[in-house]
């Protein structure tokens, strides 16, 4: 190996963090052909998990630093939301009980690679969506040797309730929301502003109104889309007039 070829391969492994996913993409954007990244496996710099993946030896790569590799390496929009950021990063978990799989979002039109798709499909769960804009609700969060992007607690919120009734309760949901104490209510309302599910800007106004949150009060719902027509958050359940919803009674659990 030259001692050019040796030096790409040095500021690679000093650069990427540890225990990340290293794409055959990112390494051709660096100037390292498929040639030499076979060359590099070949001579153990490398090692491949899957076909347009590798690892450095001597290292794991569980969810969290694939998802690093999603986002920083190939500028994607996973991150992990809903369920699992209010119970992993926020501690906001009561006692609903829901598929121990990460929740991952991801703006609709995105895909996953093939080795993202095979290496954890019994850990994930993912949902593109376009009910919420890309770039905001988001922030950094640091895991050890690298950083991911997750929701932000309020975004985590909406895309919980973006999941009702199919993977959540509005039982469930109702238990949640009554657990939110502490929130920015300029971050619901931005994010309130700019989501397009009806459905989920009626749930949410209709469990913190209930709920009777302080930072309820401090919303300004004529800047929120509220839409027309009834919406059925449960099936049978009772007509509210107010947000124009079909839900059970929740205050009976």
């Amino acid at each position: 190996m030259s001692t050019v070829n040796q030096s790409k391969l040095k500021k690679l492994l000093f650069n990427l963090p540890k225990n990340t996913i290293i794409t055959s993409k990112y390494l051709s954007s660096i100037g390292i052909s498929y040639d030499l990244q076979k060359r590099y496996e070949q001579n153990g710099w490398l090692k491949r998990i899957y076909m347009g993946a590798y690892i450095k030896p001597n290292e794991t790569c569980n969810v969290n630093g694939a998802l690093n590799t999603l986002q920083y390496q190939l500028g994607l929009s996973f991150h992990i939301g809903g369920l699992s950021a209010l119970n992993n990063f926020y501690g906001i978990a009561h006692n609903v009980s829901f598929n121990k799989k990460q929740q991952i979002f991801a703006y609709r039109g995105e895909k996953a690679p093939k080795w993202f798709k095979s290496l954890y499909e019994n850990e994930v769960e993912i949902y593109t969506t376009t009910f919420l804009p890309k770039d905001i609700g988001i922030i950094e969060q640091n895991i050890g040797s690298f950083n991911i992007r997750i929701s932000t607690l309020e975004r985590a919120v909406l895309e919980m309730l973006y999941l009702v009734p199919d993977k959540i309760t509005a039982n469930e949901a109702y238990q949640i929301v009554e657990l939110l104490t502490t929130v920015k209510p300029k971050e619901f309302q931005k994010l309130l502003e700019n989501c397009s599910s009806i459905k989920v800007n009626r749930l949410f106004l209709y469990l913190a109104d209930t709920i009777s949150h302080p930072w309820f009060k401090k919303l300004d719902i004529s800047k929120i889309k509220l839409g027309t027509g009834v919406r059925e958050i449960t099936s049978g359940g009772k007509y509210n007039a107010k947000y124009n919803i079909i839900i059970g009674d929740i205050e009976e659990i």
